[in-house]
């Protein structure tokens, strides 16, 4: 509610649990429809995972190598030298953006919401190397809409009858689509950034057409947790096991980025993440899974300003500490009635928030992304006394601060 954002939903799972969701705010601020963990958004850039994977069958069913040359699949992009970068431009390369293809062509479609066809995507071949194949990690569009012709070529059907047969259907992902879904009515609405004396004023809902495997899908929290479950090791989902660490490994990198195939790989919060984001006029999207403990997280909003990726990198801290077992241990106190005491406590220097993780009581300061950059887990005296700890000696350390129960509750404490 800092940040102003019309709506966000976000989810986390462990191992086949769903063991978190929630959704604050609405999908469409006039008719003040609220959010859910069932809302769609356009997700845009977790188009390229769902495509990546489709490559993948292909390749475990015998269609495809990943080190084809684009050109043998697809004539229009076959060209007259066949010495050139972009005669030589490979699947792998496609997948981990090191095809040195430019990012969007030439269209402006991220402007005026004119997205290209398939034969102004034709009439650009021959202007699209900006780098030399494996040469630097070049984020493309572009790449990922050839990527999805190819399986049309490869399959005999259009990009978005496979993945919805291929990959939707089997997992059960009737929320996703490769397209904007035909009924609306659950589907959030896109609004620009804030900015003062401005108020926020919907974008129309725009076809992606043939960049849908680069940017165009719609999906939920719910949806995309149970996507990330099937891209788990050992579970015999969607692939095998050996493809799976094929897409999770590095592939190529610059000096700030890493990618798989398909996935960007992030170190977040000490652990490691295969992760994409996702921006599209009026949606920001950031999700993410971690193997190690088969946690996925996703966050989603319909804002131009969404902060999805550091909301992302705080709750993948929080759960970093829980894993860890910070909020472990003997409370000392009625953990039922310490959630009658969460929430936010305004006093003249700040606002609070106050929630009970685990067994512990803590407080932090709501404005901040990352909620344990502020974090202080309260030490338990007695009754509904706490001491607040020492790892910020600006925090009033050791000293104490009482909490009333009531309605509404109180928090006295040395400056609240």
């Amino acid at each position: 509610w800092y940040r102003q954002v019309p709506a966000l939903s976000v989810g986390i799972s462990v191992g086949d649990e769903v063991v978190f969701t929630t959704a604050h705010g609405v999908i469409d601020l006039e008719s003040r429809v609220p959010a859910s963990p069932s809302t769609r958004f356009r997700v845009a850039s977790h188009s390229k995972l769902f495509t990546a994977t489709a490559i993948m069958q292909l390749v475990e069913q015998g269609q495809l190598r990943l080190d084809d040359r684009v050109a043998d699949h697809l004539d229009w992009f076959a060209v007259d030298d066949p010495d050139s970068e972009l005669a030589h431009v490979t699947l792998r390369q496609l997948l981990s953006h090191s095809s040195g293809l430019t990012r969007d062509g030439v269209t402006t479609h991220w402007h005026d919401d004119h997205f290209p066809s398939l034969d102004e995507i034709v009439s650009q071949v021959g202007s699209m190397p900006v780098y030399g194949t494996a040469e630097q990690l070049k984020y493309s569009n572009v790449g990922f809409t050839i990527a999805g012709q190819v399986i049309e070529a490869v399959t005999g059907r259009s990009y978005e009858e496979h993945v919805t047969e291929a990959i939707l259907d089997p997992l059960g992902l009737s929320s996703t689509t490769p397209d904007l879904p035909d009924d609306l009515t659950e589907h959030a609405l896109g609004y620009p950034r804030w900015l003062p004396d401005r108020e926020r004023a919907p974008y129309d809902h725009v076809r992606a057409k043939v960049m849908n495997s680069a940017t165009g899908f719609s999906s939920t929290t719910e949806d995309l947790l149970r996507w990330y479950r099937a891209h788990r090791f050992g579970n015999g989902e969607l692939l095998h096991d050996r493809t799976k660490r094929e897409m999770q490994r590095l592939q190529f990198e610059s000096e700030e980025v890493r990618w798989g195939l398909g996935f960007s790989i992030d170190k977040v919060a000490g652990m490691r993440f295969v992760s994409h984001g996702g921006g599209y006029p009026g949606f920001i999207s950031f999700s993410g899974l971690e193997q190690e403990h088969g946690m996925a997280i996703v966050v989603l909003t319909n804002a131009g300003d969404g902060p999805a990726r550091s909301l992302f990198g705080g709750i993948a801290a929080l759960c970093a500490k829980a894993i860890k077992g910070e909020f472990d241990g003997d409370a000392g106190f009625d953990v039922d009635a310490a959630d009658d005491l969460g929430g936010f406590y305004e006093h003249r220097w700040a606002i609070s928030q106050v929630a009970r993780i685990g067994s512990k009581l803590v407080t932090a300061d709501p404005s901040q992304l990352d909620p344990t950059m502020v974090m202080l887990v309260l030490e338990h005296v007695e009754d509904w006394s706490f001491r607040y700890p020492t790892t910020i000696p600006l925090a009033s350390p050791g000293e104490i601060v009482r909490f009333e129960p009531g309605e509404p509750p109180t928090m006295r404490g040395p400056s609240t």
